[in-house]
């Protein structure tokens, strides 16, 4: 069945949603989503890109970007091809990284726009991690990002000022605008508690690490994951790790 053609709008201003291959996390540490945010501001600079939210979450990324309708698939490309040659010669793995093509929604409206920008910066909420304004990742809180990086011009236009943000965001809501699918939230959510379980239970920080070894040892953790109840598709989404070894440990 061929794909559906990318919807394009007026106003140039787009939700994009860039999803992990099998829902595999994207991020296996804070110098992961570092380096993603640094790759992500020098391409908006490279491509005249403006941005206006984003929001890093385990295994997807929400941006909400304007002048798209000519640069847009050219950025992206460039973001994850750089993303994922740093993720693959970090991790040493080779293959996808990013699920098929980027998803994308024109936003054409103010109102829509800010349901958009909410919906992105809540996103930790809606998964069950934290509130919005105590979540790391999000171009709203971010010390990383310069004050350059976000076109607060625009959103000051949209808003009004940083108070009438602040008091947007607070609002209770029912935001509803292209997901990445509400049961992958939670597999999101799921995998983050289980790569803390791990990290635990093999009193280790850094979890890519723990699976770091001679193949006896990886065979012996693997097992231990298994009896403790873990299922083969989740550990091999979030170690990367073949269906295949996981089965026959």
């Amino acid at each position: 069945m061929s794909r559906k053609p990318r919807k394009y709008g007026d106003t140039g201003i787009y939700h994009v949603i860039l999803r992990g291959n099998n829902k595999q996390n994207l991020f296996y540490d804070d110098n992961d989503r570092f380096f993603f945010i640094n790759r992500l501001i020098k391409y908006v600079d490279k491509s005249g890109i403006d941005l206006y939210a984003y929001c890093l979450m385990g295994n997807h990324v929400h941006l909400l970007i304007g002048k798209g309708n000519y640069v847009m698939s050219d950025f992206i490309k460039r973001l994850s091809c750089s993303y994922v040659y740093y993720f693959n010669h970090k991790y040493e793995r080779t293959g996808h990284l990013f699920q098929g093509r980027y998803k994308s929604e024109p936003v054409e409206t103010v109102d829509y726009f800010k349901t958009v920008y909410r919906y992105i910066l809540k996103n930790p909420e809606k998964a069950g991690l934290c509130i919005w304004s105590s979540y790391r990742w999000s171009s709203i809180n971010c010390s990383y990002v310069t004050s350059e990086s976000i076109n607060k011009c625009f959103l000051y236009e949209v808003f009004g000022n940083k108070t009438n943000v602040i008091n947007f965001l607070n609002q209770h809501n029912n935001d509803i605008c292209m997901d990445y699918d509400s049961s992958e939230l939670k597999n999101y959510y799921d995998d983050e508690l289980i790569i803390l379980f791990i990290k635990q239970l093999f009193d280790n920080k850094n979890f890519v690490d723990i699976f770091i070894c001679d193949s006896d040892k990886l065979k012996e953790k693997l097992r231990i994951l298994k009896i403790i109840g873990i299922s083969i598709n989740q550990l091999s989404r979030i170690t990367g790790i073949e269906k295949e070894i996981i089965k026959n440990a």
